[in-house]
């Protein structure tokens, strides 16, 4: 069996104290052109306010549109604004689809903490291929998990089986599967893992963020009774109004050890109002067509993106006028004040004339 590459211990560290992940998007103008300017606006708009790592080529960022070349362009920039604005921060990238070993290896190459390995780069794999290729990856680099919901073109039917098997490898995945049954297989594999101190979970579903993290899950199984918990969580509706959502997420983190809630909303009332945010923002009436997008035009209403540009998706018609109504319902939760306050400087910062 090939040898594993250990994650280091600074970088575990982070890793499982949890928190906001963020999955960035790829900042474009109307003819579909990657613009530096506003990728270095909006790395700079995530580190300030305070996420634990800004993750390039997840399923937010379009996968890095499957070029290899934009890939490491990602990777150079955010590594670059990670180390010189960053703290307490993990360098990790999202890798996939038929490049995902040549992803890794670029990774590694630039010095990436972990890589998070979507689904898309197990397409026609059985599980015993899927186990081949992260044992391969994680030989360059250590991984992590990456589940997709099935309206997600590149989704993977983990069973229990694989994900046990995934968790000798992995150091934790992020669960997205938008289905209770699905989250319970997941969890209870990584409570029975032999190696669970060693993993950590992030919540993806985007239905349930908030139950998620208040959350603990209790199996039984042949080493007796285990406790296992969402450390943080990993969404493209993190990728937006990113100082309030660290804010709240915080608090919920906070608040599972000290029994204290000081956040505005109360428990039940923040549920609701970041499954209505996010109803909207990732078009969940429209099966999620329009989700990136939805997160680009909110990002465009703070004045970070020029516009709500993406390489597919082109917004349903009402779906910005709901996005905007919604907000505005939930000031609480939005970043217009802190980005207001923070927006000439950063702008500064990353060159804008």
């Amino acid at each position: 069996m090939s040898t594993l590459i250990p994650l280091s211990p600074i970088a575990k560290g982070i890793l499982q104290n949890g928190g906001v992940f963020v999955p960035s998007p790829l900042a474009m103008d109307e003819q579909k052109q990657l613009l530096e300017s506003y990728q270095r606006l909006l790395t700079l708009y995530y580190i300030k306010s305070g996420a634990k790592a800004v993750i390039p080529g997840a399923h937010t960022g379009e996968f890095a549109l499957n070029d290899i070349d934009v890939f490491t362009y990602w990777l150079t920039l955010v590594k670059e604004m990670t180390q010189s604005y960053g703290e307490n921060m993990l360098l990790m990238a999202a890798i996939g689809g038929k490049d995902a070993l040549k992803q890794a290896q670029l990774a590694a190459k630039f010095e990436y903490d972990i890589v998070m390995v979507a689904p898309t780069a197990f397409a026609g794999k059985d599980e015993q291929g899927v186990i081949e290729l992260l044992t391969e990856i994680a030989s360059i680099i250590p991984t992590f998990g990456f589940e997709l919901q099935k309206a997600i073109p590149g989704s993977y039917n983990f069973t229990y089986n694989l994900w046990s098997k995934i968790f000798e490898i992995n150091y934790g995945s992020k669960g997205a599967s938008f289905n209770t049954y699905h989250s319970i297989n997941m969890l209870e594999a990584a409570a029975n893992a032999e190696r669970c101190e060693q993993l950590t979970l992030f919540t993806g579903n985007d239905d349930r963020i908030v139950a998620d993290l208040f959350g603990e899950f209790t199996f039984k199984g042949t080493q007796g009774e285990k406790s296992i918990r969402y450390d943080g969580g990993l969404l493209g509706h993190f990728a937006t109004d990113t100082h309030a959502v660290v804010r709240w997420v915080n608090e919920i983190l906070n608040s599972r050890n000290t029994e204290t809630w000081n956040f505005p909303l109360s428990k039940e009332t923040l549920a609701h109002a970041v499954n209505h945010c996010n109803m909207v923002l990732f078009d969940a009436l429209g099966n999620f067509e329009n989700s990136v997008w939805g997160v680009k035009y909110r990002l465009t209403s703070l004045g970070l993106l020029p516009g709500p540009f993406c390489s597919t998706e082109t917004g349903r018609p009402g779906q910005a006028a709901v996005i905007d109504k919604i907000y505005g319902d939930y000031p609480v939760l939005t970043d217009d004040a802190f980005v207001k306050e923070h927006i000439d400087w950063m702008k500064k910062e990353v060159g804008f004339n």
